[in-house]
Formats: structure tokens, sequence, C-alpha cells
């Protein structure tokens, strides 16, 4: 008898475990979509147009092309306003500034 009411709860319990990990699967995709949405609109109001925001969680990395690196700290500042995002990371191509790294061209 002792064993159906243990072999019961540990069903029990690995039901509601499994119900639990359910749910926080597509609450994640929600908040993806969610940041994805309003970042997207955010950029395309403020005229960054190529710029491509790339959402994980609520942890975005800016992809694109800007014409200066003060436009690309300040779409990295706009996007940092948006609820729900964490973190803004920057990794845009600016436009005509080649060569500027180390050595000679």
């Amino acid at each position: 008898m002792w064993k159906k009411a243990v072999f019961g709860t540990v069903s029990a319990s690995f039901l509601g475990y499994v119900v639990w990990v359910s749910w926080l699967s597509p609450a994640r995709h929600e908040v993806e979509w969610d940041v994805a949405t309003r970042v997207t609109a955010v950029l395309e109001r403020t005229g960054f147009s190529g710029v491509v925001p790339l959402v994980d969680g609520r942890d975005v990395e800016l992809r694109g092309e800007v014409p200066s690196v003060s436009e690309a700290q300040r779409a990295e500042r706009i996007v940092s306003m948006v609820r729900g995002v964490r973190v803004v990371r920057a990794n845009m191509l600016v436009a005509g500034e080649e060569g500027l790294g180390g050595g000679e061209t």
C-alpha cells in the first residue's frame, strides 16, 4: 500500500515539474519577441534603417552600418532605454572609416 502512495507522490511531482518547465519555454520566446518588436520599432522611428537587432532573451546585439561612431553610440543608447532590454552590445560597421586600424595602409 505504501508503494502506491510513494509512486503517486513521485508521479505527481514529476508531472508538476514537466508542466512548470513547459510553461517557462514559451515565456522566453514571448519576451524575445516583445523586446525585438519594440527595439525594431524604435530603430525605425529614429532613422536607423541599416541597424539590425539580434535579440537573445533580453540581451540585444546591434549589427549593421552607421555613418559615424557617434551614431553607433546613439543607437546603443536609444536601444538601452527600451523597456525590457537588459544588455546592449554594438557590433556595427562605421561607414567611411576604412583603414583606421594600426599599420600602414
